[in-house]
């Protein structure tokens, strides 16, 4: 009888946590170990050397990823484990970076930022610049349902870049912009529909200026409801203005009020990328008409699949080319999501 590789996620038991799970049940063939905090301590090297026993690939799906250490990547590099995270943090996703070896073949495979950023707008920005040598604009924009439960930790991630300052590659350089401004439209597919969004931080600006040789890249986000966004934005200019310093530890009073208008709204969610460049423009789409938030954890669980089965991919992965565009429609038809590619 073959034995099935076991596979760590530590952070199971969270929101995304358990969408992962629940996806890696219905599309891997592996034995999960699911660990809440009280189960693997990203703190303490010894409780995760004891989880890690036997495992070949193990997954981070906790947060807010701000404020995580990097003892289990460290740990999985150290004993030649698989890695995959969740991580939305700019920095964190630079340190993970820094700490794998270039050009060593004998290293596990490190995925980090492997969530609808940076994994999936990075195979979307490549859809739409394919071809091209250089691209002069790439706008990424995730627009999330209104009727999806969210977590403390969720709402902290977002809270971390309402009002502070972080640099972004605009007309071929950096400047210094605040975190939810300079609004700007896209026109997602149906059912989705023209969503304003608004700029946060994300790993995306770091690294996609190199990776595309884009003259411009940014990335926004908002909620569905202009209520929440108005909020939102009011919270930016109290940061802002130096009357508050960060909304974070208000991440728990938040939950709750966003709670209150949940039944608003829909469930559905996309993340597009509009690509510009000399062969023209280009939106590139992933959409789902019902259960949006699942599009966050499918790169995780794809790119999962794909190292139990004995991939290549060793060192640190890029998140523009770990996957074709026929095996990315592949696997969103497994899911009931959309691939969709427009001139505009």
């Amino acid at each position: 009888m073959k034995t099935r590789k076991k596979v760590l996620v530590v952070g199971g038991t969270g929101h995304f946590g358990s969408l992962l799970v629940q996806d890696l049940r219905r599309h891997t063939d592996c034995e999960l170990i699911v660990a809440g905090r009280d189960m693997a301590d990203l703190w303490n090297s010894a409780s995760l050397e004891a989880g890690l026993t036997g495992v070949s690939l193990a997954i981070c799906a906790a947060g807010p990823f701000q404020t995580l250490p990097t003892t289990l990547v460290e740990l999985c590099l150290r004993k030649g484990i698989h890695y995959i995270d969740l991580a939305d943090d700019r920095t964190f996703v630079r340190k993970v970076r820094s700490l794998v070896p270039q050009h060593d073949e004998n290293l596990p495979a490190v995925c980090s930022g492997w969530s609808t950023v940076s994994a999936l707008s990075g195979l979307l920005a490549r859809i739409g610049s394919a071809g091209s040598q250089t691209v002069d604009s790439i706008f990424i924009h995730m627009a999330p349902g209104n009727r999806v439960p969210r977590s403390a930790g969720t709402i902290a991630s977002l809270l971390y870049s309402v009002g502070q300052r972080f640099t972004i590659f605009r007309n071929g350089s950096w400047c210094t912009v605040g975190g939810w401004s300079d609004g700007r439209d896209f026109l997602f597919p149906a059912p989705v529909g023209r969503h304003r969004g608004y700029l946060v931080d994300v790993p995306d600006h770091e690294f996609f200026p190199d990776l595309f040789h884009a003259r411009t890249e940014e990335f926004r986000t908002a909620a569905e409801l202009y209520i929440l966004n108005v909020a939102v934005s009011s919270l930016g200019w109290f940061v802002r203005s130096g009357m508050v310093r960060s909304w974070v530890s208000w991440s728990g009073i938040f939950q709750r009020a966003a709670a209150l208008l949940g039944f608003m709204g829909h469930d559905w969610g996309g993340v597009g990328v509009e690509v510009s460049g000399p062969n023209g423009q280009l939106r590139v789409s992933v959409i789902a008409a019902s259960g949006g938030q699942t599009i966050a954890v499918m790169p995780a669980s794809v790119m999962a699949a794909s190292l139990l089965s004995g991939s290549v991919h060793r060192g640190f992965v890029s998140p523009a080319d770990w996957l074709t565009r026929e095996q990315l429609i592949e696997e969103c038809n497994k899911r009931g999501f959309h691939l969709l590619v427009e001139e505009f």
